[in-house]
């Protein structure tokens, strides 16, 4: 507003782009430079994950931010219903642990297999 004549490039470095409420993380610049420019553009979010190590060398993705308008129950049925039709291998189980603390989806992988037998641990 105190700069009329500001390019889209300089208001791109004050306003980095739409905040979301259900959080997540925007891929890429050119949507978002599109709907400054024309005021449509497409812009595509992931859900924010970490993998966490659990014990006997398991691990688990946790999910903790969601695109905006994903429904999580829905979610959660769909990757459940993925692992038992066995169309991704290596799930084991898929729960939501959300609490008023905020949002958790986990989804426990498989045990690793090791290589050749032997383990990673060296002799």
């Amino acid at each position: 507003m105190h700069n009329p004549d500001a390019t889209l490039d300089d208001l791109m470095t004050q306003v980095k782009g739409p905040d979301f409420p259900t959080g997540g993380i925007v891929q890429g610049l050119a949507g978002i430079r599109q709907a400054y420019e024309t005021g449509r553009g497409k812009i595509v979010v992931r859900s924010k994950t970490h993998i966490e190590e659990m014990r006997g060398h398991r691990q688990q993705i946790v999910v903790t931010e969601l695109p905006y308008e994903v429904n999580k129950a829905e979610l959660v049925k769909r990757i459940d219903e993925l692992r038992i039709n066995k169309k991704v291998d290596g799930i084991a189980e898929v729960r939501d642990e959300s609490d008023r603390f905020g949002l958790s989806v986990v989804v426990e992988l498989k045990k690793r297999r090791q290589r050749g037998g032997y383990s990673d641990v060296p002799v």
